[in-house]
């Protein structure tokens, strides 16, 4: 518990300092903790939702989460079509991350963790992928990712319970973004 709260505080700082300041660029570096932090939250999600019996899956919210999503692409100036399905490869990781700790609690379970209230740890998140959005487009406003920026990335995201494959198809969908054609310009 104490190494995810060291990377979450540590990532956190990071961020802090990322966007402290009007930075040009948003490095690889930046956007793999964005997504290392949205990634960590995902053990208090599943945290809450086992204690109250809830199931991982939350068609409804995730609905919402996508058009929130889309919102803030849209005002960061990136194109919303480009955006949907890397919403969707962050959405199927948080679950599985979730997933995955639920099936560890069935064989040891964890009543040490305290559970945050899930509306607290939702705003966290909103804020997060809001962050996540003005990153992907600042950086996109100076150059596109690269093959090395997106190996990179990969090897950066080391949240516990993101499987490779996770990380790969989040990568992926990350680079293909792209900035609105209005928003190029300005």
């Amino acid at each position: 518990m104490h190494y995810v709260m060291a990377i979450f505080f540590s990532s956190l700082l990071m961020c802090s300092h990322a966007f402290a300041g009007s930075l040009p660029s948003a490095s690889p570096e930046q956007l793999s903790t964005l997504l290392n932090q949205r990634m960590l939250i995902m053990k208090a999600v599943a945290g809450y939702k086992a204690q109250h019996h809830l199931p991982i899956e939350d068609l409804p919210r995730e609905q919402v989460v996508l058009e929130n999503m889309l919102q803030n692409a849209q005002q960061a100036g990136l194109e919303p079509h480009s955006v949907e399905p890397f919403v969707h490869a962050l959405m199927d990781a948080s679950k599985a991350i979730q997933y995955r700790y639920r099936a560890d609690w069935l064989s040891a379970p964890d009543n040490a963790q305290p559970v945050s209230d899930l509306t607290e740890t939702r705003q966290q998140i909103v804020r997060l992928d809001s962050q996540l959005m003005s990153a992907i487009s600042q950086r996109l406003q100076s150059a596109p990712l690269q093959a090395a920026d997106n190996a990179l990335m990969i090897a950066q995201l080391t949240a516990p319970q993101l499987s490779e494959n996770d990380k790969k198809r989040l990568v992926a969908s990350l680079s293909r973004i792209e900035r609105r054609p209005e928003a190029k310009r300005g």
